[in-house]
C-alpha cells in the first residue's frame, strides 16, 4: 500500500467522521497540495526519516502556491506546523492499524509559535483601508471586522438578531459555520463584545439594505451567506483599492487587538474580545504590545464587566477617528 493510497482511506475512514467540514476540507487541500505529490506515491511501510525530512526542507523552502505571500516561493511556519501535524496524525494511525511500526514524522517537530505573525496596520493605513472600503460599498463588514475583532467564520455567520443597537453589543456565536454558503450550527458557546457607535450606526443602515434576511451580510445576487473565499477577494479588492501592500484578513483583528493593547484595554478586557480560551494566550500572543505587565486574571477572560467593554469599545471608536 502506497502513502497516497492510505491517506484517502485514512481521510473517508477517520477524518471525514471525526473533523468539521470546514477542517476535513483544509486537510484535502494539504494533502492534494503538498503531501501526496511528493510523498504518495512511496510505499507506506518504506517511508523513511529521510524521506520525511527531505519533504519538509523542500516545502519550507519552495512550497508557497501565493506569490503574494511574504514568504514566497517558501512556505512560513504557521503552514509548515500543520502540514507536519496532519502527516504525523496520519501516520499515527496508521501505527494503530498495525500497517508501521514507527512515525518518521515524529522526527520532527514545528512547536506552536508563541506569538502571532502579524502585520499590524499603521493608524493611516486604516484610515486608507477603510476609505477604499466605503467606497466600494462594504463598509460595515470590514469596520466592524476591524473594531471586533472578528474572525473571518464568525463574520459571515452573523444574524441581526445577534445586535443588540440599544446597548450597543454583539453576540458572537461560536457554534455557527458558513459552509458551502448555508448556516450550519455546532456544540458551541458564546461571547458578547461592544460595538462602537459608528458600527452600530453602519449596521442599521446595512440593515435597511435587507431587511428580511436573518443574515447581517449577505450576498446581493444569491441572497445567502458570503464564502470565506468571497471575503478574501473583497478584502483583497479593499487593499488593491488602497495602495497597500500585502495584508491577510487575520490582521484586522491583530490590529484591532493591538490598538488596543497599545492604547490600555486590559488583557483581560481584549481576550474576552477576541474569543481566547485564557487571558494567558493574549498576553502570550501580544506579549510585546502589552503596556501593563500584570494582568487581572491570567485564566480567567471572562472577568471584564459590560461597562469595561464598552468603554473598551469606545477608546477604539476614539483611535480611529483622525
Amino acid at each position: 500500500m502506497t502513502l497516497r493510497e492510505y491517506i484517502l482511506h485514512w481521510q473517508e475512514a477517520y477524518d471525514k467522521n471525526q473533523s468539521r467540514p470546514t477542517t476535513y476540507a483544509a486537510h484535502g487541500y494539504l494533502f492534494k497540495n503538498h503531501i501526496i505529490p511528493r510523498l504518495g506515491e512511496i510505499p507506506l511501510e518504506d517511508l523513511t526519516v529521510k524521506q520525511v525530512g527531505d519533504f519538509l526542507d523542500e516545502r519550507r523552502h519552495f512550497g508557497g502556491h501565493r506569490p503574494e505571500s511574504p514568504e514566497y516561493p517558501g512556505l512560513g511556519e504557521h503552514a509548515m506546523r500543520h502540514i507536519h501535524r496532519l502527516l504525523q496524525q496520519c501516520l499515527d494511525q496508521a501505527i494503530r492499524d498495525c500497517l508501521i511500526t514507527d512515525n518518521p514524522a515524529r522526527a520532527f517537530r514545528y512547536p506552536k509559535p508563541k506569538k502571532v505573525s502579524a502585520n499590524v496596520l499603521t493608524p493611516t493605513e486604516v484610515e486608507d483601508y477603510l476609505d477604499a472600503a466605503e467606497r466600494l460599498g462594504c463598509l460595515p463588514m470590514f469596520l466592524l471586522a476591524l473594531t471586533a475583532g472578528l474572525r473571518q467564520g464568525e463574520l459571515i455567520a452573523l444574524k441581526w438578531s445577534d445586535l443588540d443597537a440599544k446597548e450597543r453589543t454583539l453576540t458572537i456565536s461560536e457554534s455557527l459555520s458558513v459552509e458551502r454558503r448555508e448556516l450550519v450550527e455546532y456544540k458551541g458557546g458564546t461571547r458578547t463584545v461592544s460595538l462602537t457607535q459608528e458600527v452600530v450606526e453602519l449596521l442599521r443602515t446595512e440593515h435597511a439594505r435587507h431587511p428580511s434576511s436573518p443574515l447581517m451580510f449577505m450576498h446581493p445576487a444569491t441572497q445567502r451567506p458570503y464564502s470565506p473565499q468571497m471575503v478574501r477577494r473583497m478584502h483583497n479588492e479593499i487593499i488593491k483599492e488602497a495602495g497597500l501592500d500585502h495584508i491577510r484578513f487575520a490582521d484586522l483583528r491583530h490590529t484591532c487587538a493591538v490598538l488596543a493593547l497599545q492604547n490600555g484595554m486590559d488583557a483581560g478586557e481584549v481576550s474576552q474580545m477576541l474569543g481566547h480560551f485564557r487571558t494567558s494566550m493574549t498576553r502570550q500572543n501580544y506579549a510585546p504590545y502589552l503596556t501593563n505587565p500584570a494582568a487581572k486574571s491570567e485564566n480567567n477572560p471572562n472577568e471584564a464587566s459590560q461597562e469595561e467593554l464598552r468603554q473598551a469599545a469606545d477608546i477604539l471608536d476614539n483611535l480611529l477617528k483622525f
